[in-house]
């Protein structure tokens, strides 16, 4: 009976428990099972056991790293939550949950995101609604505008996967909260689905006329509508190469369906803005720890200020205190402090720290509390972010 790591005589289990609770993955069993075996590390699974020694609740924490403000942090994924109808209710996930803390604390994984099916439940444990998806449907008639052809789009090769991977590299650094993206997760999460849930994923590069790369397009076909999985341009020139990309389909396919990052304000580039665009909440985000994730990022050098913040973190004692922070010439200082200029749960704390809300803006909702001199010095630091990740978990 406990909380421990999961090993593999108990994976049958692990995939009795995921099935129940994701029944769509009951179409995929041998897939979900060679899931399991070849990208989930052996301490990512941490189970609770009933009295029985039975694995009754479980759940995930799969290794990545994120970049924050161009620094790269080591994240913990929570993912597979998942529990017994008979065990539900009785604290178990809970206290999987704050057990999770502390291994990613002990990990170095400073900070952590998950998919939650009730954000009102994830928050009682630290995680915040940190990412938003702009959703578009664009019907083929609305593409008339890119009917001519801009720069060169060409298939994607094996031997192109450097080309592609800077060219998302530069993308993700605009991006607070992207992955940083290795050989594995390039071409067994992006440029294909590891379950094969949807038809193939068909990948373009766009060149311009100098040769340069500096766009691409992964997308796949199906009951005539383009799902574009992901769309990254460094330019406008790129942009426009192509949308005409998606007009040369049109004899194929009636519309385009697109889920990104909020800042890609398409409809600005449509001669007929009226498409439809669904605005939607996404993924949340949790500063593990507190110290360590303030002093892991980078700092302009020509930043010097100190403030001080008291951090309500109940499910997190290591955070649930007053911190001093001096920054200096771009160095940061972190201090334990008896008290704070400022003062905010580890939920407004997280969203600050990512820029999914500015600290004026935490503060206008009265979730930052105090001086709103520091409030001022926070905004240096915590400057507007576009979070964004494309790799879901």
């Amino acid at each position: 009976m406990g909380i421990r790591f999961v090993q593999r005589d108990d994976y049958d289990r692990v995939i009795q428990l995921n099935t129940y609770c994701f029944p769509w993955l009951n179409d995929f069993r041998e897939k979900a099972r060679d899931f399991l075996e070849r990208y989930i590390p052996q301490d990512a699974i941490l189970g609770y056991y009933d009295e029985s020694n039975v694995l009754s609740a479980m759940l995930f924490i799969i290794p990545f790293e994120i970049y924050i403000y161009e620094s790269i942090f080591n994240m913990g994924g929570i993912a597979s939550v998942a529990s017994m109808p008979e065990g539900r209710h009785g604290g178990r996930v809970a206290e999987l949950l704050r057990a999770s803390l502390r291994i990613m604390k002990e990990k170095g994984q400073t900070v952590s995101m998950l998919g939650p099916f009730s954000y009102e439940f994830y928050r009682k444990y630290g995680w915040e609604l940190g990412f938003d998806r702009m959703n578009y449907t664009i019907p083929t008639e609305n593409l008339d505008g890119f009917s001519k052809k801009v720069g060169i789009v060409r298939p994607f090769k094996d031997e192109d996967l450097d080309i592609l991977n800077n060219i998302y590299t530069e993308y993700a650094k605009r991006h607070n909260c992207c992955a940083v993206r290795n050989k594995m997760l390039w071409t067994e999460f992006v440029l294909q689905d590891p379950y094969g849930r949807n038809h193939p994923r068909y990948t373009y590069l766009w060149f311009n006329d100098r040769g340069e790369p500096r766009g691409y397009i992964i997308y796949y076909i199906k009951d005539n509508r383009m799902t574009i999985t992901e769309m990254i341009y460094l330019d406008q020139e790129a942009k426009e190469g192509l949308l005409w990309f998606l007009f040369a389909h049109q004899a194929q396919i009636r519309e385009v369906y697109w889920s990104t990052s909020p800042d890609e304000r398409l409809y600005l580039d449509f001669p007929n803005p009226r498409i439809k665009m669904e605005l939607s909440p996404w993924m949340m985000f949790r500063v593990v720890d507190v110290k360590e994730a303030l002093s892991n990022r980078k700092y302009h050098e020509d930043i010097s200020l100190h403030f001080s913040i008291s951090i309500s973190d109940p499910n997190a004692d290591w955070n649930n205190k007053s911190f001093l922070v001096f920054i200096k010439d771009g160095n940061i200082e972190v201090k334990d402090s008896e008290d704070g200029e400022l003062s905010c749960t580890i939920q407004t704390f997280s969203q600050i720290f990512t820029g999914y809300v500015t600290p004026k803006e935490a503060f206008i909702r009265k979730k930052l509390l105090g001086d709103a001199r520091a409030v001022e010095k926070m905004e240096r630091i915590f400057k507007k972010s576009y979070t964004f990740n494309n790799n879901p978990f």
